[in-house]
């Protein structure tokens, strides 16, 4: 969508009817056999099954079969598969543009310019029956706006479930999705879990709420995340929690995921080098296990492409180890986003930059040393040192105040929260 905005394209939203109907079994797998469907008993003897010729609804090979006959098709378009996202294919057009389509299952997307999309989804429609969605006004369940070169991304039918489903009309409002340095506690004991009706509402909501941040409101990750973690014992303070993020999300609904690149690039110039950042930050120790929480997030041309809040899979022993683990994270999602571009035919300007607000953590990845209290932590810091002699990642110190990958660790004052929210929705 960020190359969509700096290039002025149109994006066309098609939906494949019956799509799991389509897939094909592969040579050589065993046969697969289905009862006769109700109704039809009185065609078939008794004992009768029925073999499958073509993957259904249901079976869990159908989504994979389904993927290679859109991948055979898009083949046959003239596209290829990305190497790095392997719902991604794109070709370079006889007049030298780029253009491109995604899948989401059976939603499908085309990114171009305009009389090259219409005559790809005119072919699309011809290889598949097709239900024509049109421009790019709604996709997975958020309302898209687009104005000029810039998009936001909002999800008002899922802010009104809050309303409707939860009961948090009573709730205060807050300028913030969690209490200031808050972390929710495990239930003490099994008399302060709630019932079985409670925890199938908690998970409900939680659901919602992840696929918010995932979709329109990353600025609530940290709070999700940690709500995530009591799925199975939730208490009342976890309800309360819950329904604080959902009351912050009414009272903040016109606020989206905005993308707003800083430069315009002609759909067409091979030679342009986008701009990728990074920013990653942590909360040493914070849990009650003493692993720490990574937040970053990764920038294209001014657009936030990639957030993420998560507990880190290891204890660290310092705040600088847990500092390296963070930018290591950070730096994958970088690459993947510099091979995204790449394995299309683009140029992105190196070195990438890395913004850490640990100079300890910045001079491990600048630096061959070890020794002391970061011997053990020499394969992963290693890896950062080989990016930066490739030329690929330059990571660079940033003060704490300026590192917008704060909001991903922990529960930030209102002040705070907000100067770092304005840099993903608007």
């Amino acid at each position: 969508m960020t190359l969509m905005l700096m290039a002025g394209w149109m994006a066309h939203v098609l939906d494949v009817k019956g799509a799991f109907l389509r897939g094909e079994f592969e040579p050589g797998m065993p046969p697969m056999y289905m009862k006769v469907p109700e109704g039809f008993e009185k065609h078939y003897g008794k004992d009768t099954v029925l073999r499958l010729l073509r993957t259904i609804y249901g079976l869990k090979e159908a989504a994979a079969a389904f993927w290679k006959q859109i991948l055979k098709a898009f083949n046959f378009m003239g596209f290829s598969r990305s190497k790095a996202d392997p719902c991604l294919y794109y070709k370079w057009t006889a007049a030298g543009y780029l253009m491109m389509w995604l899948s989401w299952v059976d939603d499908c997307v085309c990114f171009g310019r305009g009389t090259d999309v219409k005559e790809s989804a005119k072919e699309m429609n011809e290889l598949f029956e097709c239900e024509d969605i049109g421009n790019f006004e709604e996709y997975v369940g958020c309302k898209v706006e687009k104005e000029g070169s810039e998009l936001k991304m909002t999800q008002p039918v899922l802010i009104q479930s809050f309303e409707d489903e939860f009961d948090i009309k009573g709730v205060k409002e807050c300028d913030t999705p969690a209490t200031t340095n808050s972390i929710l506690a495990e239930a003490k004991n099994d008399s302060e879990t709630l019932d079985a009706k409670w925890q199938t509402k908690f998970r409900s909501g939680v659901g919602k709420l992840l696929h918010m941040m995932r979709w329109s409101r990353p600025e609530i990750y940290n709070a999700v995340r940690d709500l995530s973690k009591h799925g199975g014992k939730c208490t009342s303070a976890h309800i309360k929690a819950m329904k604080r993020v959902m009351k912050y999300c009414v009272a903040s609904k016109s606020l989206g995921w905005k993308l707003k690149p800083e430069q315009k690039w002609d759909g067409k110039d091979k030679s342009f080098e986008f701009r990728i950042k990074g920013k990653s930050d942590s909360d040493f120790a914070c849990d009650p296990s003493r692993r720490s929480v990574t937040g970053l997030c990764v920038f294209l041309e001014g657009v936030a492409v990639s957030v993420k809040s998560v507990m880190q899979k290891i204890v660290a022993l310092s705040v600088t180890e847990a500092e390296t683990i963070a930018a290591v994270q950070c730096a994958q999602e970088m690459m993947l986003t510099y091979k995204i571009l790449t394995s299309m035919g683009l140029k992105v300007k190196l070195p990438m930059i890395l913004e850490v607000d640990n100079k300890g953590a910045v001079n491990l990845a600048n630096n061959w040393s070890h020794g002391g209290r970061t011997k053990h932590m020499e394969v992963r810091n290693y890896w950062l040192c080989e990016l930066k002699e490739q030329g690929l990642l330059k990571v660079v110190w940033t003060s704490g105040m300026d590192n917008a990958a704060d909001i991903f660790t922990k529960n930030l004052p209102a002040d705070v929260f907000k100067k770092h929210r304005h840099e993903f929705v608007g």
